[in-house]
């Protein structure tokens, strides 16, 4: 009898646990949903935290730190990389995403591209094949102010690189915890301008907008609102409103972008003409000259030995000035609900190949081609 009853209140104590179990599923589901009529997901960059080591690694062989990665640093190139590095990645760029499907049970997104109608302008919306009155002929919606490369071993080589959204962008997330995964293919302008604006201290490679007004580039005087701060360095604020001279353009870099608040790592092998190899390219085997339009590898096989490019290789190995190994960049999602159509702090990261340029003073001063890695701490945010 005893036994009897002990067992009735375990079933019982068992049923008052799955539906306690239900009653907060279903709590959570209806105070954490991203699923309205026409729902966005927006990131803007944040401050960069430039000297902080905070967002990733690369290592020797060994496991050996070799170097602390910024957040809001861009790093590319190989052992031989000739601009001091990172890059200050501008603050206060924003990318909005279409929701395209969501699970009010789970929290899964679904995640697809928006046009300037969808998210209000070509500079914070997500699709290729946008037109830019400020570039003309130049399609894809604008990711991010135009992000200055000064060079101050060698300021003529300093550079302005305005990245282009080449295809649409798709991806997925979950509205519970902020995280999210995004392909987002990248066409990077580079204009060769050296120093823009010689009345002003430091290096301009962009042209920067200074008190409302453009200095420098084909809109020097005209009025302009900056699109990043000034406490960034003497590089900003930058603007599209100012873009660079188009007749410094020496081409464009297809970059396979793809964003995660998780981590991403990049590991080296050794090929039989170069070790420590990211990101390999077709080219010569004695000059090292690359095939032109540039042609990925992972290795020999995968190269035309009737081309006259049979080798796979970058142009240094190693990456960012040292002979790594692995590269490695550690996201963050915002870890909390979004629903609350609040600000959330986030860090969104990506490893990716560059590949060369063709323009031999830039190859050289960057080492192309060659790894490339960026972490982008900011705030995501649903916009319902």
């Amino acid at each position: 009898m005893t036994g009897l009853r002990c067992g009735k209140v375990a079933l019982s104590g068992g049923i008052m646990l799955i539906a306690l179990s239900l009653t907060a599923g279903t709590s959570l589901a209806q105070t954490c949903s991203c699923c309205t009529a026409s729902p966005q997901l927006s990131f803007t960059t944040g401050t960069p935290q430039i000297g902080g080591g905070g967002c990733g690694t690369t290592k020797d062989s060994g496991g050996a730190i070799l170097r602390r990665l910024d957040c809001g640093g861009l790093y590319f190139g190989g052992a031989g990389v000739g601009v001091p590095l990172p890059a200050v990645v501008p603050d206060l760029g924003q990318s909005i995403l279409n929701i395209t499907a969501c699970s009010a049970s789970t929290g899964a997104l679904t995640l697809g591209a928006t046009t300037p109608a969808d998210s209000g302008s070509n500079r914070n919306c997500s699709a290729g094949g946008v037109s830019n009155p400020e570039y003309p002929g130049k399609n894809g919606c604008l990711f991010g102010p135009p992000l200055p490369i000064p060079n101050a071993s060698s300021p003529a080589t300093s550079s302005c690189v305005v990245n282009r959204v080449a295809q649409n962008a798709t991806g997925s997330g979950n509205c519970t915890n902020g995280s999210s995964s995004v392909n987002l293919p990248l066409l990077s302008d580079i204009y060769l301008t050296g120093d823009l604006v010689s009345n002003v201290p430091g290096i301009q490679p962009c042209p920067v907008c200074l008190n409302g007004t453009c200095n420098g580039g084909p809109r020097s005087g005209l009025p302009c609102t900056p699109a990043d701060s000034a406490s960034l360095g003497a590089a900003y604020p930058t603007s599209h409103d100012c873009p660079p001279p188009p007749t410094l353009f020496i081409g464009s870099l297809s970059i396979p972008f793809s964003l995660s608040t998780g981590p991403q790592t990049k590991t080296s092998v050794d090929l039989p003409a170069q070790q420590f190899v990211f990101c390999g390219y077709c080219a010569t085997q004695v000059t090292g000259t690359f095939q032109n339009p540039p042609r990925p590898c992972t290795s020999d096989a995968n190269c035309s030995a009737a081309s006259g490019f049979p080798t796979c290789r970058q142009r240094t190995g190693g990456a960012f000035g040292q002979a790594a190994r692995t590269i490695t960049e550690t996201g963050s999602p915002a870890g909390v609900c979004l629903g609350d159509g609040a600000a959330h702090n986030a860090t969104e990261v990506s490893v990716f190949c560059v590949p060369p340029s063709f323009n031999a003073t830039a190859d050289a001063a960057g080492d192309l081609p060659g790894p490339g890695a960026v972490a982008l701490p900011g705030q995501t945010r649903f916009l319902p």
